[in-house]
This record gives structure tokens, C-alpha cells and sequence, in this order.
């Protein structure tokens, strides 16, 4: 299973020994830090002995030339009333000579347990560990928020081999220990104070992520960022279609994303297709992505050039991207919806679907998202959306004024299913933010006609694979696995529309005005560099997947897939 072998993979990190050392040292000396007043009176009492020794006592006293280090010497044993001098005759030397053994020991004592406690504390109290590890990073990214989205976050940058330290506010949250477990200092804290960006080591930091579930915490927390660190690269999640253009105006061209926006487009896709597992919502339209495992009569054996050409996709590239296709390879191509299907039923035919409309369960932020989705296609399909009693008129009465038909209930109930037009629906999708809520949706529908076509809003890739193992659902995504890469990838790079995960690699689009060495290349040369042009527009025309042949010109705008490097 794909989220089993990350975390397999990623528990594999181990702590450098530099780091482990240097981290104990800077813990050690917050220890002493806190203790400061023991240690300092302790300090002070053995070293104006010490002084009074060398400089007044011992020169008179002894036949010996005396130094600092014999007089500290005898200073601890008279701190152990082990001492072979005798008292001076002066008021100043039998004060210290009475008070160095009696004081010396008690701040000596206090010292001892006030660290012993520190001591003891630090196994209890494990954030200033956390913090004493961040403390080592240097260039790392810092993801603000352990939510869902944060969490994929992580171990996105984890996969691409990035330094992350976390910042989450919520000591309980459930995904802490699996962090920790990889490697990963968490600092506890509000993400909007100074004081935990600096512990943090914002200063020293290559990017921050806001992933929190609040728009405005998400500005406030690149916006202290921003006080500290102006040029500091910041991406934020945002829901608000208009904030997210407005913070784009102050902070940068993609520097917010919504993971609802980035994730409906493969939900609407998904609902009119099995094949598709990840939709790239470009300005010039849409573009999927799909998995193939070639089957044995496969028409797409062969040369890549002869099944590009027949079903106008593109194999993704990639150190095998050249070669032929062999039976039983598992390819990935991008392309149009309408050719990645087609690409799929010639690959291995499938039953044919019911010819019925679409119902979409779920009004929040992916299921509007969604239905916008589906309302702007050409032909618009029949479309019932469910929502909750909860939901705002408001929401209802804009849909139905766009002719979607929307009924309030429970999407579990059998009734309002049938009511909904299940008998002649040929897929259903359950877009709850709730996992288990999402599943009972599901299985309600399974029971009743198994052959509608069900796409589901999961979280946890183990539950996708194993709905897919028991109850044949094939089609469930999870809204933050499918936004985390866009998120990170924004982070590390400048100009990026849209990103997505293959394995452990990250697959990235950004859109350039080439007026570098590639002018004067061709499609074919820029590929076997590894970038794949999606799009070139050219004074104004647009092109999709422009052929091998096509030669770049100056002042051209693409839209290139490459792997981040």
C-alpha cells in the first residue's frame, strides 16, 4: 500500500551524530540556563575564594609560588572542610573561610537539584528536546499546522528529501508521534508568535507552509513570518477564492492554494472515469493523469511515439520514458480525459457503465467545489446533489438556479437515495469531510445496486486500498494527499501551477516564458531532458501536448512537467 511503504521508507531516516550531539549540548545548556541563580551564587562563591587565595593568602602564607589553579584547588577542599590552612588573621579572609563551606555547599546542593529535576523533566517534558533538535536545522522547510493536510505535507517534503521541522499548537494531535518517530522536531506553540517561528529556526529556514484549517490564522502566521524575514517564500492554505487572489497581489504569485480547489477537479474527473488518479486543473483546461498495467494483447505494446500519436497522451518522463512498452509495465501517461479513457478501454475493455446522471453527496468545501466543476462541462451531465439539513439556503438556492436538483437529508438513507435517482444513477460520489460517514454512504449504495459507479473522500490510503480489496470501490481519494504536493512543491519552486506524487517523486508543472538555451530546442530535446510540455502558447494561440517536432521559439509560454529535483 502506497501510504505503508512511505512510512516504511521514511522511518528509515536516522539522526546524524553531529546532530544528536550538538542538540544535547544546546538542551544541556538550557538546563543550566534555568538553574541559573544556584549555579551563578555557586559560581560566585568558589571563584572570590579562589581570587582571595591566589592573590592575598597564598603569597604570604606559603613558601610556594601559587597559581589559580592551586588556589581553586585548595578552595574546593575547603568547600569539603578538607583544608590543611589556617584562618587568616585579616576579617575579610575569615569571613570567606567561614562562609565558602557553608554557602559553597548549599548552592552546590541547590544546584544539584534544580538540574537533577531539569534533568528528570526533560524525559516529561520532550518539547525542549524537540526544540533543542530544531535548533540544529539549517535551510529546512517548517510546515505551520498538523492537520491533514500539514501531516501529507511532511511527509511529502520527507520524500523529497527535505529537512522539515513542525510547529503544531494541539500537544495531542494524533499525528505528533508518527513525526517524531520520523525524525521530525515538532515545536508546540501558536505558529502567529514570533518567539515559536524563532525556535522554530525561521531565520535559518528555505520556506514555511501554512496548512491550518483558518484562512486568516494562515495570513497571520506568513505575515509574522514576513516581519521577521521579509523575502522569506511563504505558501498558505486558503478556501476563499477571492482572499486567495488578494493574498497573491501581497505575497506572491502562488503563494495560496485551496486543497478543496486543487483536489475537485480528480473527484469530478473520477466520477466520470476509473482511470484518472490525479487531474491538473491548468488555466488552458484540464489535463489527467492516469495508471496503466499493460495487458498481454494490449494495443499500446510497442513504440511510445506509435501510442502517443494513436491517442494523443503523452508517457510521462522518466529514466524508461524512451524505451518500448512491454506487456505487464505499469505506464503513466497524461492526457486529455476523454483520450486517457479511451487509452484505458483499449488497454483492457471494461462493462459498460450505466447511462444515468450523477449524484454528488456533500455539500462543503470539496463537494461545491465539484459541482461548480460539473456544471461548467460540455454537456452538462444530470446532476443531483444531497446536502445536510445544515447547509445555507443560500448555497441551495444558487444551485437549483443553475438547474442542479438538491435534496436535504441523510445520503445513508435508502429512501432518500431512491429519491435522489439511484435506481438510474451512473455514479455517486460522498465528498464529507467524515471517513466513516463517507463509507456508510458507500455501502448503503452497494447493497442496493452494485453497479453504480462510487467515489469516495477518504483521508487514509489504507482504507482506499483496502475498500478497494473488500467492497470493490476503487475510486477513493484523499483531499489532502491529493493538495500536499501542489503545497510543497509551491514551497520549493517558483512558478508552479500544480503538483503530484509518483512513488517517492515529485512531478511538478510550472509555467515559464523560455528565453534561455531551450529556444531553438525541440519538444522531443526538452523531453530527453526530462520536461514534458503540457501547453506553449504563442502569440496568444494555445496548444495542448504539442508534437516531438515542435520547435521552441523565444518569448514562448509553456507549461512544463518535470520531476523536483
Amino acid at each position: 500500500m502506497a501510504q505503508d511503504i512511505r512510512l516504511t521508507r521514511l522511518k528509515r531516516r536516522r539522526f546524524a551524530l553531529w546532530r544528536l550531539i550538538i542538540a544535547n549540548i544546546i538542551d544541556d545548556v538550557r538546563i543550566v540556563r534555568e538553574a541559573w541563580f544556584p549555579v551563578s551564587a555557586l559560581v560566585l562563591v568558589l571563584g572570590s575564594c579562589t581570587l582571595y587565595l591566589r592573590w592575598f593568602y597564598l603569597p604570604d602564607y606559603c613558601d610556594c609560588q601559587p597559581d589559580t589553579a592551586f588556589a581553586l584547588f585548595e578552595t574546593l577542599k575547603l568547600l569539603l572542610f578538607q583544608t590543611d590552612l589556617s584562618l587568616p588573621d585579616e576579617i575579610i579572609g575569615r569571613t570567606l573561610f567561614f562562609l565558602t563551606p557553608l554557602l559553597g555547599l548549599f548552592f552546590l546542593l541547590q544546584s544539584a537539584v534544580d538540574v537533577g529535576r531539569l534533568l528528570v523533566d526533560k524525559r516529561t517534558r520532550p518539547e525542549h528536546w524537540q526544540a533543542a533538535l530544531a535548533a540544529t536545522y539549517r535551510g529546512h522547510m517548517i510546515v505551520c499546522g498538523l492537520g491533514r493536510v500539514g501531516y501529507r505535507a511532511v511527509l511529502q517534503l520527507l520524500d523529497c528529501r527535505r529537512e522539515v521541522v513542525a510547529i503544531e499548537a494541539n500537544p495531542a494531535c494524533e499525528f505528533i508521534p508518527t513525526l517524531i518517530s520520523l525524525g521530525v522536531p515538532v515545536i508546540y506553540g501558536d505558529a502567529r508568535d514570533p518567539a515559536v517561528l524563532t525556535r522554530a529556526g525561521l531565520r535559518r529556514a528555505q520556506g514555511l507552509i501554512a496548512t491550518i484549517d483558518d484562512d486568516l490564522k494562515n495570513v497571520e502566521i506568513a505575515l509574522s513570518a514576513r516581519r521577521i524575514r521579509p523575502e522569506l517564500p511563504t505558501v498558505q492554505r486558503i478556501f476563499s477564492r477571492a482572499l486567495d487572489a488578494r493574498i497573491e497581489r501581497t505575497f506572491g504569485r502562488n503563494s495560496a492554494f485551496s486543497p478543496a480547489a486543487l483536489a475537485a477537479p480528480t473527484f469530478a474527473a473520477a466520477l466520470m472515469s476509473t482511470t484518472v488518479r490525479y487531474v491538473l486543473d491548468l488555466p488552458a483546461g484540464l489535463l489527467g493523469v492516469a495508471y496503466l498495467t499493460v495487458s498481454d494483447d494490449s494495443p499500446l505494446i510497442g513504440p511510445v511515439a506509435a501510442m502517443e500519436q494513436r491517442f494523443g497522451v503523452r508517457r510521462l518522463p522518466g529514466p524508461n520514458a524512451q524505451f518500448d512498452i512491454v506487456p505487464s509495465e505499469e505506464v503513466v501517461l497524461v492526457g486529455s480525459l476523454p483520450a486517457l479513457e479511451a487509452v484505458h478501454l483499449a488497454n483492457r475493455p471494461q462493462p459498460v457503465w450505466r447511462n444515468g446522471g450523477l449524484i454528488v453527496c456533500g455539500l462543503g468545501k470539496v463537494g461545491t467545489q465539484v459541482v461548480r466543476l460539473l456544471i461548467r462541462r460540455e454537456p452538462c451531465p444530470s446532476l443531483t446533489v444531497i446536502c445536510t439539513v445544515e447547509t445555507p439556503q443560500r448555497y441551495i438556492e444558487v444551485l437549483t438556479a443553475q438547474g442542479v436538483r438538491v435534496l436535504r437529508g441523510d445520503a445513508r438513507d435508502p429512501e432518500l437515495l431512491r429519491e435522489a435517482g439511484i435506481e438510474h444513477a451512473s455514479a455517486l460520489a460522498a465528498l464529507y469531510s467524515d471517513d466513516l460517514l463517507n463509507l456508510q454512504i458507500g455501502l448503503a449504495v452497494r447493497s442496493m445496486y452494485p453497479d453504480v459507479h462510487l467515489v469516495l473522500r477518504v483521508f487514509s490510503d489504507v482504507l482506499a486500498d483496502r475498500l478497494a480489496d473488500l467492497f470493490g470501490i476503487h475510486t477513493a481519494f484523499s483531499t489532502s494527499a491529493l493538495a500536499a504536493p501542489s503545497l510543497v512543491a509551491a514551497a520549493l519552486l517558483p512558478d508552479v501551477e500544480a503538483a503530484f506524487d509518483v512513488g517517492d517523486q515529485l512531478l511538478v508543472v510550472r509555467r515559464q516564458v523560455i528565453i534561455d538555451r531551450r529556444v531553438g530546442q525541440t519538444v522531443a530535446e526538452l523531453r530527453a531532458a526530462g520536461q514534458l510540455p503540457l501547453s506553449v502558447r504563442r502569440n496568444g494561440d494555445l496548444q495542448w501536448l504539442p508534437p516531438d517536432q515542435f520547435v521552441i521559439e523565444c518569448g514562448d509560454e509553456l507549461e512544463v512537467l518535470t520531476y523536483l529535483t
